[in-house]
């Protein structure tokens, strides 16, 4: 075998070595992945609402409002609430993230929803997904 044939076949097999290896460690799933996405539209509510305690009143408000919501499942109306917490200046990044977690939760629920033949879910869906463009 020449030289610079064996060095292809090292380098080849350094490369796969070190492919597999990243690969068993990118692939393990953590808990820690998790920790900011609820499970359900109610922890959603729970997060939201923490997150928002020392807001300004406006969204603090807006943010009971959504929870609320969520709470009762009053679908348009957590859309709609969201909109408007989500439009609230200097929001950090802790209720940035517990916006989307929220939206997430409750996507999820309404895909739920309209696949049971929900009309009202099916609306409030439609509103969500247009919050989501924007």
């Amino acid at each position: 075998m020449k030289p610079l044939e064996a060095s292809r076949i090292n380098l080849f097999l350094g490369t796969a070595w070190l492919t597999v290896c990243l690969g068993i460690m990118g692939c393990s799933k953590s808990e820690e992945t998790d920790v900011g996405i609820p499970k359900n539209p109610t922890e959603a509510a729970s997060q939201l609402e923490s997150a928002f305690g020392q807001a300004s009143e406006a969204a603090r408000t807006a943010a009971s409002s959504a929870a609320a919501a969520l709470r009762q499942k009053d679908y348009e109306k957590a859309v709609v609430s969201l909109q408007t917490v989500r439009s609230t200046e200097n929001v950090t990044l802790d209720q940035g993230l517990a916006v989307h977690g929220t939206i997430v939760a409750l996507e999820a629920e309404l895909v739920s929803a309209v696949q049971s033949g929900d009309p009202k879910a099916k609306q409030a869906y439609e509103l969500l997904k247009a919050l989501k463009r924007k």
